[in-house]
């Protein structure tokens, strides 16, 4: 018999049991609850996923879109870095090196002097590249000298074409000789302003300042001294850039300076600062040397002016005169003439004449001693005037001779300007004649104690000429506690006056580095004072040369009027000549009359501006003249016209 379960077994099997049986529909503990339970939650969880999805998807297809938005605006609103601009001369020098080193590199060799010319020069250009440049002009006209010996076979001047093939050789001789033309620029411009400079470096050198300190305050001096502050920049350059120390800067300056007594005087500086000697003692005697120089050259100036004045006399009087009596010789005393050919008056006193006068002005400003700055009002009002001359001449009055229209042309066109740069120099040089006398006023006031305001201030009261008024405005200033160095300033901007300028500069240094002290005060009263002797020789001297144009326009006027006095009918027919056998129709006379001394009197005018850059050193100089010269040649006009029918 089989043996009965036991307790345990029998709960086992019903557990089992349980188990199997399938479970009801409110079962949720079954199998097939679980299984739709996690269908239903895959479905839930993978909608939820999509959604999220998709949002996720149209974020970041809104933020492309605003990012590619972006990029569009941002494109359009940003620009772009402007391209690094080569300068043409830089572009010229590299096109020339790549066509002509070898050539270029092989004169370089040849012309070893050229690179030393370079460095007493204002050019910023090695040897080599100025050569090239030079030689790469000269091939691009190579076409060109073709073309000019076609031309000139076909007129027939066969004579002139061996010549037209040394056109090629003028870039290269240029190139030789332009560093020659600009160190002599640059020694002219140093020239003028070496006085003063050397006055200003003994200021600071009394007051204790040190060479490197001189030369970073003369470099910031270019509103004064233009040429002396580029200097002193070069030799900063070396000292700051290079690495040299500054006497081997200064003897590196010295050594390629073109101006022999810069050169000099930095030489011997040097020398001072090396064995150190007393610099101010150096300078001082420096600065008389300087003045002496100064005066040797006013008078060889004096003597090359003379030179200048004949050989312009000749080359335009002279030789005016010559054209004048040929030209009345081939029109007034022909009968066969019927009408009178301008040509070779026109060429002669139209472009001739003034080319010569352009000529001697270049050569006569050249030699003069002149300032660093000009005042060029003068110039703009002649330019404004000049369309009045030309109105004037063409639409004149009618009932006028055409010379006559010429000459109330070009009177009204220079005499503004003329005017104007005489009322210029009349107040400039009415404060520099009483300059001198302030400064040293200055000096004897100085000398009981009183600081430099208090001195000024004391001076308001004395008379200076047309120096009074800015001594008073000075002392108000002054009074009411502006400071001096603002004070001096003013007073340098409101005075057009370079030299009233440098000493008002110089003065102001005194007062900044030395105190203003009575020997300080004195030195710069005894340099102004030998400056203005200095200028009133060298004017002196020259001043008898404005009477040799003068004279010159006063006789072609005069030739002129008197070649047709001597030719008229009435002279002809009291010394018993057939005037109608020699003598060409009144018609053919009256209109050669017109055209000599119309070219008569713009020969006048033109000389006018020589005898001022001869006699007073500025073109400017020469409107007054010019004025003047118009004026005398209309007066002979109208007392010839007393004796003459024209």
């Amino acid at each position: 018999m089989p043996k009965p379960p036991s307790s345990e077994e029998a709960e086992e099997e019903e557990k089992q049991e349980v188990s199997r049986e399938p479970a009801g529909p409110g079962d949720n503990g079954g199998g097939r609850g679980r299984e739709e339970e996690d269908r239903v939650l895959n479905i839930e969880t993978g909608s939820a996923q999509q959604q999220l999805q998709q949002k996720l998807d149209r974020k970041v297809g809104k933020a492309r879109i605003k990012k590619t938005r972006l990029k569009k605006l941002s494109k359009k609103n940003v620009k772009k870095e402007p391209k690094e601009k080569i300068p043409f001369s830089e572009r010229l020098l590299r096109l020339a090196l790549k066509w002509t080193r070898v050539p270029a590199r092989f004169l370089y060799q040849k012309l070893p002097s050229i690179r030393e010319d370079l460095l007493r020069s204002n050019m910023s250009i090695s040897a080599e590249g100025l050569i090239a440049i030079s030689l790469f002009v000269s091939i691009l006209l190579v076409p060109v000298v073709f073309l000019g010996i076609a031309l000139l076979e076909r007129a027939g001047f066969l004579i002139a074409v061996p010549f037209i093939p040394l056109v090629i050789l003028v870039p290269v001789a240029t190139a030789i000789a332009l560093p020659k033309i600009s160190a002599g620029s640059r020694a002219q411009a140093l020239d003028n302003e070496l006085p003063y400079l050397i006055g200003y470096i003994t200021t600071l050198a009394g007051g204790g300042i040190s060479p490197f300190v001189t030369l970073k305050r003369v470099a910031k001096s270019d509103k004064i001294f233009p040429a002396s502050a580029k200097e002193a920049r070069r030799i900063l350059l070396d000292i700051e850039v290079l690495g040299l120390d500054p006497v081997s800067a200064l003897e590196k300056a010295a050594r390629f300076n073109p101006n022999k007594t810069f050169s000099d005087f930095i030489g011997g500086y040097v020398a001072v600062l090396k064995t150190g000697g007393n610099a101010v003692s150096y300078l001082e005697s420096k600065l008389k040397d300087t003045f002496n120089y100064r005066e040797i050259k006013v008078r060889s100036t004096a003597n090359f002016l003379e030179s200048m004045a004949e050989a312009y006399i000749i080359s335009t009087v002279v030789m005016g005169i010559a054209f004048t009596v040929l030209f009345a010789t081939q029109n007034l005393m022909s009968p066969s003439v019927q009408s009178v050919d301008p040509t070779q008056i026109i060429l002669f006193s139209g472009l001739l004449v003034p080319v010569i006068s352009l000529i001697f002005i270049v050569v006569i400003n050249s030699a003069q001693i002149k300032e660093p700055f000009t005042y060029n009002l003068p110039y703009y009002i002649f330019l404004a005037c000049t369309p009045i001359a030309v109105i004037f001449f063409f639409f004149g009055p009618i009932s006028w001779a055409p010379y006559y229209k010429l000459g109330v042309g070009l009177a009204l066109t220079s005499a503004p300007a003329a005017v104007v740069n005489e009322l210029y120099k009349r107040r400039k040089r009415a404060v520099e004649s009483k300059l001198s006398n302030f400064l040293r006023d200055i000096s004897e006031i100085r000398k009981t104690g009183l600081a430099p305001e208090k001195t000024i201030e004391q001076l308001a009261d004395r008379k200076y000429g047309a120096l009074t008024k800015h001594v008073k405005k000075i002392s108000v200033q002054l009074s009411w506690g502006t400071p001096i160095r603002v004070v001096l300033q003013d007073f340098s901007a409101s005075v057009k006056s370079w030299v009233t300028r440098a000493m008002t500069f110089l003065l102001l240094e005194v007062v900044d580095v030395g105190g203003g002290s009575p020997k300080m005060f004195i030195n710069l009263a005894d340099f102004t004072e030998k400056n203005a002797q200095l200028e009133k020789e060298r004017r002196s001297s020259i001043r008898p040369y404005i009477i040799i144009p003068y004279i010159g326009a006063i006789m072609v006027v005069i030739t002129t009027a008197m070649m047709v006095y001597f030719v008229s009918a009435p002279n002809l027919s009291a010394a018993g000549v057939n005037s109608s056998q020699y003598l060409a129709s009144p018609t053919v006379v009256a209109q050669a009359t017109n055209i000599l001394l119309t070219a008569s009197f713009f020969q006048a005018w033109i000389m006018g501006m020589v005898a001022g850059k001869m006699g007073e050193d500025s073109v400017a100089d020469g409107f007054k003249h010019s004025t003047y010269l118009i004026l005398i040649s209309l007066a002979v006009a109208l007392v010839s016209k007393l004796f003459i029918t024209f």
